[in-house]
């Protein structure tokens, strides 16, 4: 088991983003009940100092996410499909006004899922994930956040529509708690393959 991560601001406009999560093991009673998880990912986040009004976080990660018999994948699921992805994606966000933020979102996923846990019998699973949001600033202490999204998968020729809403609350000028339901099957997450993400949620953020 191990993990890293590192973060280095090289200006003052852009920092460089880094992590890494791996578990690796082997059973003495069978192959079968072998287990490898590798996620890494490494991106750049344009920050700007003088005018902050336009912010973006560019990101590629890789999953390697082949779990024992016994083990649950990285949906948490028990014998659930392997998987080995990699994924692409960028964040925009831009503030119109003092009360008013829209952003945007892409990503793509290309990669491999096993039809079977005991086989290596993988096939191709591509996804595009694409994001719009409005976030509104209504009183000191409070926000307004919604997203439209789609999820296209390639191999299915299939497209899955969401809505999610949320409110947010500010507490202090570092943390901000937010509840919030999300009308689509699915997340933002392009690693996740579950489709069962519909539901209320609860979110914390934290901001340097």
């Amino acid at each position: 088991l191990g993990q890293a991560n590192m973060g280095l601001q090289y200006d003052d406009d852009w920092r460089f983003l880094a992590k890494v999560d791996a578990v690796i093991s082997q059973s003495d009673q069978s192959a079968t009940l072998d287990g490898d998880y590798i996620e890494t990912s490494v991106g750049w986040a344009y920050r700007p100092v003088e005018n902050d009004r336009f912010n973006a976080l560019f990101k590629y990660t890789y999953l390697h996410d082949l779990p024992g018999a016994q083990q649950v994948n990285s949906d948490d699921v028990i014998a659930g499909p392997k998987q080995r992805s990699h994924v692409l994606s960028g964040d925009f966000i831009y503030d119109l006004s003092e009360r008013l933020s829209v952003g945007a979102k892409y990503g793509v996923r290309m990669g491999e899922i096993s039809t079977s846990r005991d086989e290596e019998d993988f096939v191709k699973s591509t996804a595009h994930l694409g994001i719009v949001r409005a976030d509104y600033h209504v009183v000191k202490n409070w926000d307004i956040l919604v997203e439209g999204r789609a999820l296209w998968l390639e191999q299915l020729e299939q497209v899955d529509y969401g809505v999610l809403a949320g409110v947010y609350r500010h507490v202090g000028d570092n943390l901000k708690i937010g509840v919030g339901y999300n009308f689509g099957r699915f997340s933002d997450d392009l690693t996740d393959l579950t489709l069962d993400d519909k539901g209320f949620f609860v979110n914390v953020v934290g901001k340097f």
